[in-house]
């Protein structure tokens, strides 16, 4: 009879161990996803007053930050960075991180964290010492200026996420092509790209998300010109409004979608 009075001491201690598991779960994913909920209810909210409890539910709060020209003008130049950082950091991924795959030993290690340091430098430190260069040769602040440090912020992360699909990538298939009579171009057209592209796709994607998000390297290299975060900062400066949380509630769902985007591009090509 002992026995089966320890197996049920022991059942039931189990079954207390998930229970204080999940709720330690639950405070902890809680606690990272309140400030988001409250920000994205306060987005809806009728009344100009961010105080609870909500009075009413309203999209008008998106009407007046699309009618604001401003707004328009930061959401532009938003997307026209990571348009611009997506594209750049891949063209410039693709070839380094295929040049790591023929190397090996310390050489390739030594390559691989090399490239990875900039991910590790803080965004201060980098937007000041971009902005310090850009203005030691002369060249005014703008959109170029934001442009090349979104690429060197999101440069690592597309390297890290091509050299992890490549770390399994047959060069014997290419070297096969080749044998055929295939031209570099063909080989790389209808063997390399058809095997790389979910990985290039969601590269491109994370590339995307950390360039709408990045403001700190934003902030130091802009200029005069506006980006989605530079605007949110500019307005929290003035005061907490719902227009302000409706600008927040577009870039969060902007990288939500990216992040998930490429989320599942990577589940497809597992």
């Amino acid at each position: 009879m002992r026995p089966a009075r320890d197996d049920a001491g022991s059942a039931g201690g189990s079954r207390a161990g998930r229970i204080v598991a999940a709720l330690f779960v639950a405070v902890v994913l809680l606690y990272l996803f309140a400030p988001v909920v409250v920000t994205v209810l306060f987005s809806l909210t009728t009344s100009p007053r961010l105080s609870l409890p909500i009075e009413g539910l309203t999209l008008d709060w998106y009407r007046e930050a699309f009618a604001n020209p401003i707004f328009t003008i930061a959401l532009t130049n938003s997307l026209l960075l990571a348009a611009i950082t997506a594209l750049v950091s891949v063209g410039l991924g693709v070839p380094f991180a295929f040049g790591l795959l023929r190397l090996r030993g310390r050489t390739r290690g030594t390559l691989v964290t090399a490239s990875l340091l900039p991910a590790a430098v803080p965004a201060l430190v980098l937007g000041i010492a971009l902005a310090v260069f850009f203005s030691g040769i002369g060249v005014a602040q703008g959109l170029p200026n934001a442009a090349i440090g979104h690429i060197l912020v999101a440069l690592p992360f597309v390297i890290l996420t091509l050299n992890a699909r490549l770390e399994t990538f047959d060069l014997s298939c290419l070297e096969a092509a080749r044998d055929l009579g295939a031209s570099p171009w063909q080989t790389f057209r209808d063997i390399t790209f058809p095997l790389i592209r979910p990985s290039v796709l969601g590269a491109a994607l994370l590339a995307a998300a950390l360039s709408l998000d990045e403001f700190v390297v934003t902030w130091f290299n802009v200029g005069n010109q506006q980006t989605l975060p530079v605007l949110i900062w500019g307005l929290l400066r003035r005061g907490i409004d719902p227009t302000v949380n409706a600008l927040a509630t577009v870039v969060l769902l902007s990288l939500t979608g990216l992040v998930l985007g490429a989320a599942l591009i990577a589940r497809r090509r597992a």
